[in-house]
């Protein structure tokens, strides 16, 4: 595993790749949409979280609120082509918040959060907030608990530094939403909100990791594709992931790419106006009906419900819309307006 973290800044795409044919489709839609790791906008802030080891152990530690409880676990996901597949990821403990299944850790923009990991995986973990130090190492078996500072206000992917670039295709990833002092204090100017995570994964790095082996970081060619941990039709019956919502509701969709292809997103039916690109606030764009959601970035979007229906919304390229090639499948979602 040291030589996965030795190599993670190496993956990119393979054009000329002669591979098996399930992959000439996939490589065909997705060849001008994969963001080179070194390339892609990231999350900034002004200074580094600061992060303060507290206990190191096995045993539970005793816990004092605000706490955030995750697990790092192995998980095996079936997919509408037939298909098991291997993801090391993140899990909510006890009261933490999910997204479909992908933890959501909300708390105030500056306080101290104590975040507790319980790392089952066969190799450490070490929690990486995008565009910060990452955390202490947590070795395969233990229990970490230690202090964070919670990221200014806005939406942060939580990762893992150990895996670098893989972490996201494996699935090892979290969202953070962070509230201000002031925005706590005064009623919200949106009805409702959803954190989206969209994640791609090509299954050869999934296995090769799972088995304790280093990928081919010259090739990337993702097949599978989720939201929150979800594909569809999955996506449409899961209430963190389908929009439910009512005519006239403002909502913030938290929207956040932890893979590596560019995404485009497009609504059917509606307009979103851009809050925020990397929680940095955005006044220069006009309501647009696709948006641009690069890997490794997070973005804030206002859906105004101007009229009722049920109506789709998905990366407007063909390959995130399947799974491995089957249509449909993969990151559509549903807005479902009453």
């Amino acid at each position: 595993m040291d030589q996965i973290q030795d190599q993670n800044t190496k993956a990119c795409t393979d054009a000329g790749s002669s591979d098996a044919s399930r992959r000439r489709f996939l490589k065909l839609a997705a060849a001008t949409g994969v963001a080179l790791p070194l390339t892609t906008s990231m999350a900034t802030a002004k200074g580094p979280v600061g992060v303060k080891t507290t206990r190191t152990k096995s045993t539970r530690p005793q816990l004092r609120p605000p706490f955030w409880e995750i697990e790092a676990a192995r998980v095996m996901q079936s997919f509408t082509d037939g298909s098991t597949i291997p993801f090391h990821r993140y899990r909510a403990l006890g009261s933490t918040a999910v997204a479909g299944t992908v933890p959501v850790l909300t708390g105030t923009a500056g306080d101290v959060v104590q975040l507790r990991v319980r790392n089952t995986l066969p190799y450490p973990v070490r929690p990486k907030i995008v565009g910060f130090n990452p955390g202490p190492s947590i070795a395969p078996g233990s229990t970490s608990a230690f202090d964070v500072v919670v990221p200014p206000e806005g939406t942060w992917l939580l990762t893992d530094d150990t895996l670098g670039d893989a972490a996201g295709p494996m699935g090892l990833g979290a969202v953070i939403v962070s509230r201000s002092q002031s925005a706590l204090r005064k009623v919200s100017n949106y009805d409702r909100e959803f954190v989206l995570l969209y994640v791609d994964s090509d299954d050869r790095w999934n296995a090769a990791i799972d088995n304790g082996q280093v990928p081919n970081y010259a090739l990337y060619e993702p097949n599978y594709h989720t939201v929150n941990n979800l594909t569809y039709p999955g996506t449409a019956s899961d209430p963190g992931t389908t929009i439910n919502c009512q005519l006239g509701d403002r909502i913030l969709l938290r929207m956040c790419n932890l893979g590596w292809m560019r995404h485009s997103i497009h609504f059917h039916g509606y307009h979103v106006d851009m809050e925020r690109i990397n929680n940095q606030p955005q006044s220069i764009y006009g309501p647009k009906d696709t948006v641009p959601l690069p890997g490794h970035t997070t973005m804030e979007a206002l859906l105004t419900i101007d009229q009722p229906g049920a109506f789709p919304f998905h990366p407007h390229s063909l390959t995130a819309t399947t799974d491995n090639g089957l249509y449909a499948g993969g990151q559509i979602s549903l807005i479902v307006a009453t």
